[in-house]
């Protein structure tokens, strides 16, 4: 019985199982770069809310401001032709959906009058109010060609 048992505990070892292969993603390239990208590099793909309002509705509030936002980097672009880059602009909508602060969280464009204006044109945004909590704070990407 001592050489069955020595035999089972000694025969050859099981080999390891083999390895999954490795999935292949497919990733469909987009026919427009994705929002806030420059040159394919997404710095956010859509806003990062935290809070009870759906990106969806702060998209519309900015949309709603989006000529003039536009104005704040064309009225510089014809005085600095090689004006470009991607801001990230933080802000917070109030209860009653106003937005009580706007700042610059980083930005590659490097030009302060563009920057403050457009966080000025942020502030001047309007969302629905609140239903749930009393602030929500968004960090909104913006890129200028």
């Amino acid at each position: 019985m001592f050489s069955l048992l020595t035999m089972l505990a000694c025969g050859a070892p099981e080999p390891p199982p083999e390895a999954p292969e490795p999935e292949t993603v497919t990733v469909a390239s987009p026919s427009a770069a994705p929002v806030g990208a420059i040159g394919g590099e997404p710095i956010l793909p859509r806003p990062v809310v935290l809070g009870a309002i759906s990106a969806e509705a702060v998209d519309a509030g900015i949309d709603a401001r989006q000529e003039a936002i536009d104005a704040c980097y064309q009225d510089e672009l014809a005085e600095n032709a090689g004006l470009a880059g991607k801001v990230l602009v933080r802000f917070t909508i109030a209860r009653n959906g106003s937005v009580s602060k706007a700042n610059i969280k980083s930005t590659s464009l490097r030009h302060a009058p563009t920057e403050d204006c457009l966080t000025a044109q942020v502030a001047e945004a309007h969302f629905p109010a609140l239903e749930i909590g009393e602030v929500a704070i968004v960090t909104y990407p913006f890129v200028f060609p």
